[in-house]
């Protein structure tokens, strides 16, 4: 396992446990990020999937 997938696997813990996003909110997120070329987190909050307290901690969590 490289640095990337072990940082997409961190985030995604991070997504369903703390944030506690389900699997298909995820998917619907990561889908919507490839189709609109825009980050996760910004794809999950403009579809609110997660509000603007969670985007921060998300944001915080990346950057820590």
């Amino acid at each position: 396992m490289n640095i990337k997938e072990k940082n997409s696997d961190r985030i995604l813990s991070f997504l369903r446990n703390d944030l506690g996003l389900s699997n298909s909110s995820i998917d619907l997120g990561l889908k919507l990020s490839i189709k609109n070329n825009i980050s996760l987190p910004i794809a999950l909050w403009s579809h609110g999937l997660i509000n603007t307290e969670e985007l921060d901690d998300l944001y915080r969590f990346i950057w820590s």
